[in-house]
């Protein structure tokens, strides 16, 4: 092999490699959206402000009544681990997950029903949904006081349509009803529209993979 067939073959393994590392993770989750799974990493003590926004969040939460629960951790398979802090008000039926991002602190309420039903509702940019047992949207740039008027009028669509709210408003709750929401809920749905390209691009470095090992082995045999 000269040097610049080595050059060229350092060079697509490099380009194989990448790809892998950016979309077999999201390939995996689509594979297998049971995969996606919560644990309990801590109590209502560890539910403290990491940061400016951070502190401003959960003040912003406190004045409207939510109650620190604890702090979970969503993993998904070959990727890092998500901490969430987790707050609930069930007098307006619904959770609050905040997570930091960079400098901001990002907002999500999430209400879940008996039959796997849900209703999520973000103050950042996210996909809106709106199927049978499934509302979802965000509002960038809005209060969580208008995050949350936004949220109730959506829990009462589903109400409405005879989906049953479940009403535990603990940790194990909310870790039960996530995974739910991936091995058989509406999450199964989200995250393979969310992860199609990484599927794609995925499948594609593996076909390459395969060819680039089978050119080695003719080589070889020569």
């Amino acid at each position: 092999m000269s040097q610049q067939d080595l050059w060229r073959s350092l060079g697509f393994l490099a380009l194989i490699a990448y790809l892998l590392w950016r979309n077999l993770p999201g390939a995996l989750a689509f594979v297998r959206p049971s995969w996606i799974r919560w644990r309990i990493v801590g109590g209502q003590e560890q539910v403290a402000p990491g940061g400016p926004a951070m502190r401003e969040m959960l003040a912003e939460l406190g004045d409207l009544g939510f109650e620190p629960l604890g702090v979970l951790a969503e993993s998904r398979p070959l990727a890092r681990q998500r901490r969430e802090l987790v707050l609930a008000l069930p007098e307006a039926r619904c959770f609050a997950t905040v997570r930091a991002v960079g400098n901001e602190a990002w907002l999500s309420l999430v209400t879940d029903y008996t039959d796997g039903a849900a209703v999520i509702t973000t103050d950042f940019h996210c996909p809106s949904i709106d199927e049978a047992d499934y509302l979802a949207g965000g509002l960038p740039a809005s209060s969580p006081a208008e995050v949350l008027n936004a949220h109730k009028r959506r829990i009462e669509r589903l109400v409405e349509a005879g989906h049953p709210l479940d009403d535990r408003f603990t940790l194990d709750a909310r870790v039960q009803a996530g995974h739910g929401f991936y091995a058989k809920g509406p999450g199964r749905r989200e995250v393979r529209r969310k992860e199609i390209r990484g599927l794609v691009f995925a499948t594609i470095a593996l076909i390459w993979v395969g060819m680039f090992v089978a050119g080695i082995a003719r080589n070889l045999g020569r």
